[in-house]
């Protein structure tokens, strides 16, 4: 009941807002004039990207080709949606709906294929969020578009090499396998043997990504322009000035063999939690360039693979724990980012000469975020006031990142919680547990589908470091889920926080005092997560004594976020 209660509910508002906003969009004869219009608009705004004379010929004949594509693809859900679900009711329309979210989810898996480039990533990131979007959206592109990405011809890569590094592939390496071990969003993975006999992994990018890439994104603004037209309240203008800044330093893979570099170091250090049983794979600098990427080549599973991982004999906890420990590290110890981090970016192997044990490999190092010292400690600050239902702490920490009177929103996406239970001390240890069911997810759909308006206005006047960083937890999440413990986030974040203010504390008043608070702090996140497991080990207990059996459950309203 407490199921299908949340489920009917969420959908029901999903599709009436949904339905509703475009039908009233659509109606108006200037609405029609505008995406009339768009096409010669957004080919001009593309032209401006670039002043190569090649790049203005693709997007003059791209954009209108790609923004077609894309109006067309809208328009046909639009209609499916409104078409079907026109006088249904009860569980004929449920039914009814689940189908139209699965030819929803083709049309947009069609669309990234179709598009190729940003519209990959954009449909990798759909994979992530299944608190947010239907389930058939989530499951349609988690398959899709993890790893089975466009694949770029022999003669292509081939090019490219010869291009970049001044001679064919077969000049450069002992040997160059011509069918790719991978393809991604960007670019392929290519084996390769050194001539001092060293296995490589050579990633080489699609080409064409450059030109293709600011069509993308004049596309993307237009459609973002329509979309603040017909309602204003939803301005992602944002969502533009980020990707104009990441996609180049995506495609520049000099700037990943940095990033890749400092994430080394900063994991190798001494000082660091999972040294050795993190790595990162060394980069071939002379055998690299903007577009190829040459790499000390690492085998293993996808960090997901619940049967690879068995083969490997490595629990799934222990992955989660890792996985979560090393992301949490990144943030709150180094302010340093990777901030991509699906499935598809980390792979699990056996520790050479560690009979038994076994390391994190971490991948695709193109798209990092750097946080300087202020908002890493305010950020540090409101995880653990979080943590510890700190309420006007919360208040003090999200309010100097911009959440203004969106407090209780804001604390609600980072901890997928409703305010009530986030500020509630009492019992906070439970508060951590995060049950990843299918009537919780659909909760926070429902969540994200009542604050829509609002979501949009935080996500435009947050520090645009935390952009990325919201993006990282929905990637750890959906691995976290994926493996079966959503716990251990919490865990991992709230040691790594309580320890970096300490760090800080003890910077700048060095002493007994504050050596002393910093043992009180982690005392304190020890007990309550500590309690977390006792409490998840009983309601294990009792769920076995229970079985299958349950009562019936009364409907679950969503409580106000204020």
């Amino acid at each position: 009941m407490l199921r299908h209660a949340v489920l009917g509910w969420t959908r029901h508002q999903q599709t009436r807002q949904f339905t509703s906003g475009v039908a009233k969009a659509l109606a108006g004869t200037s609405a029609r004039r505008l995406l009339l219009a768009v096409p010669a608009g957004v080919g001009l705004g593309g032209l401006a990207l670039s002043e190569d004379p090649g790049y203005l010929l693709y997007n003059a004949s791209a954009i209108p080709l790609r923004l077609g594509r894309d109006v067309v693809a809208a328009g046909l859900t639009y209609a499916d949606y409104a078409w079907s679900l026109y006088g249904m009711e009860g569980s004929q329309r449920e039914a009814v709906l689940h189908s139209c979210h699965q030819r929803g989810a083709n049309r947009l898996l069609d669309l990234c294929f179709s598009n190729g480039g940003i519209y990959i990533k954009l449909g990798q990131h759909v994979a992530m969020l299944d608190h947010l979007v239907p389930a058939e959206y989530v499951q349609t592109m988690r398959k899709h578009m993890l790893n089975r990405c466009p694949i770029s011809s022999w003669e292509e890569v081939a090019g490219i090499v010869r291009e970049d590094l001044g001679a064919p592939p077969e000049k450069l390496f002992a040997s160059f396998s011509p069918a790719p071990l991978a393809s991604a969003s960007l670019a392929q993975v290519h084996e390769a043997t050194g001539f001092d006999g060293r296995r490589l992994a050579v990633k080489v990018q699609h080409r064409g990504l450059r030109e293709s890439s600011s069509a993308d994104l004049a596309t993307l603004a237009g459609l973002i322009t329509i979309v603040k037209w017909l309602a204003p309240e939803f301005d992602y203008g944002w969502l533009i000035e980020e990707a104009r800044k990441n996609v180049p330093k995506e495609l520049d893979f000099q700037q990943e063999a940095r990033n890749a570099e400092r994430c080394r170091s900063n994991l190798a250090a001494g000082t660091s939690s999972v040294r050795e049983q993190v790595v990162v794979p060394a980069i071939v600098h002379p055998l690299s360039s903007a577009r190829v990427l040459t790499m000390e080549f690492m085998d293993g599973v996808m960090v997901t693979d619940l049967e690879g991982l068995a083969r490997l004999r490595v629990p799934p906890a222990a992955v989660a724990e890792r996985v979560s420990r090393t992301f949490n590290e990144m943030i709150f110890r180094h302010g340093d980012v990777h901030c991509d981090p699906h499935a598809a970016n980390m792979l699990v192997r056996a520790a050479p000469g560690a009979p038994g044990g076994w390391q994190l490999v971490l991948l695709d190092h193109g798209l990092y975020r750097q946080l300087d010292d202020a908002l890493r400690l305010e950020y540090a600050g409101l995880w653990q006031a979080l943590i510890f239902a700190d309420e006007a702490a919360i208040r003090r920490h999200a309010s100097a990142m911009g959440a203004g009177a969106s407090v209780p929103l804001f604390a609600g996406m980072l901890t997928q919680r409703p305010w009530d239970q986030v500020r509630r001390a009492h019992g906070a240890p439970e508060r951590l547990r995060v049950e990843g069911s299918e009537a919780e997810r659909e909760l926070i759909r429902g969540f994200a589908v009542q604050y829509a308006s609002e979501i949009a206005h935080l996500l435009r006047c947050m520090p645009r470091p935390l952009l990325l960083l919201l993006k990282t937890n929905d990637c750890l999440r959906a691995v976290d889920r994926a493996l079966g413990t959503p716990v251990n986030t919490f865990v991992s974040t709230a040691r790594e926080c309580s320890a970096a203010l300490s760090q800080e504390r003890l910077r700048r008043r060095p002493g007994l005092a504050s050596r002393l608070l910093g043992l009180r702090d982690r005392a304190m996140v020890e007990s309550r997560l500590a309690l977390v497991r006792v409490i998840v080990w009983v309601k294990g207990l009792r769920g076995m004594s229970e079985g299958s059996a349950a009562g019936d459950q009364p409907a679950v309203e969503l409580p106000a976020l204020t």
